[in-house]
């Protein structure tokens, strides 16, 4: 949902004539929801440690684009910094410990 709303606040912010918020904000939007979908994948399941390097240049971007930042770029900060709390939480952190877990019959 991160992803998606990266993706649409170009039109609700009203800079969708600025083709480098524009592109930039599908394209961070996309690696998100990529990254967000490889961790699901049991060979890559730490695909979302990754969006914290996405997290960060989207700070760094809203930060140091325009001082003052403009509302669009302070919508990177925060998402930037929203998504640094969430990046660290592994998928299945909701699941009981493994060996809480019982084993599947075999």
């Amino acid at each position: 949902m991160t992803a998606v709303w990266l993706g649409a606040s170009p039109f609700i912010f009203g800079v969708q004539s600025d083709v480098t918020i524009l592109w930039g904000d599908f394209s961070i939007a996309l690696s998100i929801a990529a990254l967000a979908g490889l961790s699901y994948w049991r060979p890559t399941r730490h695909a979302h440690l990754l969006t914290l390097l996405v997290a960060v240049g989207l700070v760094l971007w809203g930060r140091f684009a325009n001082t003052p930042a403009p509302p669009a770029h302070q919508n990177h900060i925060v998402i930037g910094l929203f998504l640094m709390m969430i990046a660290i939480i592994p998928n299945d952190a909701s699941m009981p410990p493994r060996v809480w877990q019982v084993p599947p019959p075999k």
